[in-house]
């Protein structure tokens, strides 16, 4: 079965809802595109992870003696987080996100495939955060490499298919109130040294300065230290060009 048959009817029109709507009574905001950038920020820094560490892997295979032990503990301890994070993402969808929509939309919504992806993808990760630590061992080196591409790609398609089918239902169905309650949590059960710093370095600048207009001055102090904290922590796992 297709991601695309998560979506089951086609979210109501602007028009639909003004005409649903009575003098007396004001149908409750629904979420906009604009208000789904924190997901888009999650996939967005999502595949830049994946790519890097494609990269990475790629490298190994060229030449595993370049690295040294130091850089291969980076490489795990990163790993670790990134599929912690990663773990995370997916079961906030699965017991959170995808609860939300359906009691929004109601229950014709079937989210099969993509909680299929997501079982399908988490003995990969699992088999990373084994490999990362055995490396340097030269069947790590191979099975590391092999993973990341397998990972790639199947990430790539979970990504496409969940904006696709995702995105729509949400701005369709879900109103604002409830989705930044249900961003809320997910923040609250994240990682701000490692997630949030992630997201503020794939910002375009738009994006940031936006975010920074919007962020409390403490706040704006807390993120830059901790963006440096993450910024040594990736010049340790991908080289001083990271």
């Amino acid at each position: 079965m297709s991601a695309h048959q998560a979506i089951a009817k086609p979210p109501p029109s602007a028009g639909a809802h003004a005409t649903a709507m009575t003098s007396a009574t004001k149908a409750p905001r629904l979420t906009t595109d604009d208000e789904l950038l924190g997901m888009r920020l999650a996939h967005r820094v999502i595949r830049h992870d994946i790519d890097r560490l494609s990269r990475l892997a790629d490298e190994m295979l060229a030449d595993p003696s370049r690295f040294d032990r130091a850089r291969y503990a980076a490489i795990s301890d990163y790993v670790g987080l990134f599929t912690t994070s990663l773990h995370h993402h997916h079961t906030i969808e699965d017991l959170s996100l995808w609860p939300l929509i359906t009691e929004s939309a109601g229950p014709d919504v079937d989210f099969t495939a993509l909680t299929d992806d997501h079982d399908e993808l988490d003995p990969l990760l699992d088999d990373l955060v084994r490999l990362a630590g055995e490396l340097p061992g030269q069947t790590a080196v191979a099975g590391f490499a092999r993973t990341v591409r397998r990972l790639r790609k199947l990430l790539d398609k979970h990504l496409d298919d969940e904006e696709r089918a995702v995105f729509p239902l949400i701005t369709g169905y879900v109103t604002v109130d409830r989705w930044q309650q249900f961003e809320k949590e997910a923040q609250r059960s994240g990682r701000a040294d490692f997630d949030l710093t992630r997201f503020v370095a794939v910002m375009t600048a738009e994006e940031s300065e936006k975010a920074r207009g919007e962020m409390p001055l403490f706040l704006r102090a807390v993120v830059s230290v901790l963006s440096r904290k993450q910024r040594r922590r990736e010049r340790r796992t991908f080289g001083a060009d990271a």
